[in-house]
């Protein structure tokens, strides 16, 4: 394994910290932070709590045959695109994985 001369060890760890924030910053463009204090609110808490309670496995894991636990409550049709905020309906339970995997491809079709 090649060795960091020493004078050089606190720059490159700089600069590599600097390109994480500004990649963490880019993974985050586009998104709509408006709906901030909705997910905040004592009424998302509890219809959130009663749908992971519905469904305590993660709806598309189950698809698979997986059985992960959902920790993430997912809107069907995204709020800013006309869903409804807390109709049970338009909510599933999701595990973080897979989450993520539908909100960056729904943040595709937005950008």
């Amino acid at each position: 394994m090649p060795k960091i001369p020493i004078g050089n060890r606190k720059d490159l760890s700089v600069k590599s910290r600097a390109k994480y924030i500004n990649d963490k910053a880019k993974a985050f463009t586009g998104m709509d932070k408006g709906n901030t204090k909705f997910y905040n609110s004592k009424a998302w808490r509890n219809v959130r709590a009663l749908v992971l309670q519905r469904d305590p496995i993660c709806i598309e894991c189950k698809k698979n045959n997986r059985y992960i636990t959902a920790t993430v409550v997912d809107h069907i049709q995204n709020i800013n695109a006309g869903g409804a905020k807390l109709n049970v309906n338009n909510l599933q339970s999701l595990c973080a994985s897979c989450h993520n995997s539908k909100s960056s491809k729904d943040r595709q079709k937005y950008l």
